[in-house]
């Protein structure tokens, strides 16, 4: 058993004692990807509870699913681990009645069902451990150039849906599931907060957003492409949301609470002159087996530490800021930072933050 696996299982077995139950039953693709270190219980995209199942003891943990999906759970993802089978028919599957002859007493499940106990197993996710942060950088690294390819091919005339189809086309190859696209060009940009996709054909302006996983972990990141003279007003925009990212990703450090951060990062939109920018969209917040595990407001007590990932996203109406970062013993990394993109130098406190600029066609 991966080394990984043992200490995701000492923290559930922590999580019993102190809940007092006897088992946990893992059902979501998150929770899933989390314990067995990116493997795959899902079979189609959209979905939050997976076709095989964890049921983890503290004398042997079980993977539970019907005929349909065994053989490939079991040769693709889980047969090397020594998890024990529990398979029925997919026309008679009763898995409550086995499950509780294995366990007796309280149960715990990461979603309601009745008679189990409702636990947060997300809580658990930190801090990522070194195999962890060793994916989520190469996916940041992956991620952030496919991007950027992809902008580069952007030509005037093309429409939204087909520069999500080549960001899809490419992410996949790397095997990255697009999980989140968002697509705008010139007014959409303004109008819209979360642009899907549309035939709208790219004049002078377009902006890109991904969230893209791989094993389980996801990076978010925004980038925009302008066509010939870039406008004052929206350079001047572009800066300041910008500078406002910045005090975010500065701030974000270990003892600090995720509502201190956030007062920073409101701040400096104040100080930016545009105060109420803030309220149009939120700001981001943790992330890492989920897009965001909650969105970070002023009253959160949620504590920063090392080996945490976050992904701010403030905006200002026509632009955005975003990327994945990592809380290290000193300053966060940026994971999502490509070199090859044309980058500002942010100044926050004597230290230099870069953000990524608009690239001018």
């Amino acid at each position: 058993m991966e080394n990984e696996i043992k200490i995701k299982w000492s923290r559930i077995l922590e999580l019993m004692e102190r809940e007092k139950i006897k088992g946990v039953l893992i059902n979501k693709v998150s929770n899933f990807a989390w314990f067995t270190g990116g493997k795959i219980n899902y079979v189609g995209l959209h979905t939050e509870i997976g076709v095989c199942k964890l049921l983890i003891t503290k004398e042997k943990i079980y993977y539970i699913t019907n005929n349909i999906e065994h053989p490939r759970i079991n040769e693709e993802e889980l047969g090397d681990y020594g998890f024990e089978p529990i398979v029925e028919n997919w026309f008679g599957e009763n898995f409550d009645e086995k499950i509780k002859k294995i366990i007796s007493g309280k149960i715990g499940s990461d979603v309601f069902i009745p008679d189990y106990v409702q636990i947060n197993l997300e809580k658990l996710h930190y801090p990522l451990l070194p195999e962890e942060l060793e994916r989520y950088k190469k996916l940041g690294r992956d991620a952030s150039e496919v991007v950027t390819e992809v902008c580069k091919e952007i030509k005037q005339g093309e429409k939204e849906i087909e520069i999500a189809g080549k960001l899809s086309e490419k992410l996949w190859y790397k095997n990255i599931v697009p999980i989140v696209i968002l697509i705008a060009g010139d007014e959409r940009i303004e109008r819209f907060r979360h642009p899907i996709p549309t035939e709208n054909k790219i004049r002078k302006h377009v902006m890109i957003v991904l969230c893209g996983r791989r094993k389980g972990l996801i990076v978010s990141l925004t980038r925009f492409v302008y066509f010939g003279d870039l406008p004052n007003e929206l350079r001047k925009r572009h800066l300041s949301v910008c500078k406002i990212d910045a005090i975010f990703i500065n701030s974000t450090r270990r003892g600090k609470t995720i509502g201190e951060v956030f007062k920073e990062g409101i701040k400096a939109y104040e100080k930016e002159g545009f105060g109420n920018e803030w309220k149009k969209h939120h700001q981001g917040g943790p992330t890492g087996y989920l897009t965001r595990y909650f969105r970070a407001t002023e009253k959160s007590e949620f504590l920063v530490k090392e080996n945490q990932a976050y992904a701010w996203n403030p905006s200002i109406t026509g632009t955005k800021s975003e990327d994945t970062i990592i809380t290290t013993e000193e300053k966060p990394l940026i994971i999502t930072e490509d070199k090859n993109w044309p980058l500002l130098k942010i100044e926050v406190n004597g230290e230099e933050i870069l953000r990524p600029d608009i690239q001018i066609k």
